[in-house]
């Protein structure tokens, strides 16, 4: 009989990130953390020592890489601050993808995994934060309004994710990214 693939620790955080996404820390069994992977739970301690915590860590990882390639990296450079930004914003869209997108970093924020992951996921929110504000700065937008409207394009993404699984599409996403391209504060 042959061997099944082996995943690659890329393609096993993208089996046990939807677990988590959807279930929180305290949520995800280890039987469904296996489940999801297609591995035993042993065969998941060997990968991961520590267990869970050592699994949603390395989710993670993975979804700050995947942050920091289509959000914050836009946002960084040069180009035009208008570009940069709607370039950030369509990278939000396809960050939070599926037909009901699910944000990481909020199921992690859920339970116990508030005591482990919640220091890590402030660093993150803060460099979104940040990489928006430097854009905004660029396009003349002062210290105070930028913050402000940073704040306030973060805090509809997430209200938008909220709203995503309430109504079961990825609609309210989609409405809130088209409407904050429009509404930038740019000339």
């Amino acid at each position: 009989m042959a061997r099944p693939a082996r995943l690659t620790k890329t393609g096993l955080a993208e089996k046990l990130s939807p677990v988590f996404e959807r279930y929180g820390y305290d949520g995800a069994s280890l039987s469904m953390l296996a489940a999801a992977t297609g591995l035993s739970k042993a065969s998941l301690y060997h990968h991961f020592p520590r267990g869970k915590e050592d699994m949603a860590l390395y989710a993670l990882a993975h979804a700050g890489a995947r942050l920091q390639k289509l959000i914050l990296a836009p946002l960084a450079g040069k180009d035009d601050p208008r570009d940069r930004l709607e370039a950030s914003l369509a990278g939000t869209g396809r960050y939070y993808g599926g037909d009901i997108p699910h944000c990481l970093m909020n199921s992690l924020l859920l339970g116990e995994g508030r005591v482990l992951f919640a220091d890590r996921i402030a660093t993150a929110v803060t460099a979104w934060r940040q990489g928006l504000m430097a854009a905004l700065s660029d396009s003349g937008v002062l210290g105070a309004e930028a913050d402000s409207w940073a704040r306030e394009m973060i805090e509809r993404i997430q209200g938008a994710l909220v709203l995503c699984r309430v109504s079961g599409t990825r609609e309210p996403l989609e409405t809130c990214l088209d409407a904050l391209i429009s509404e930038l504060p740019l000339s």
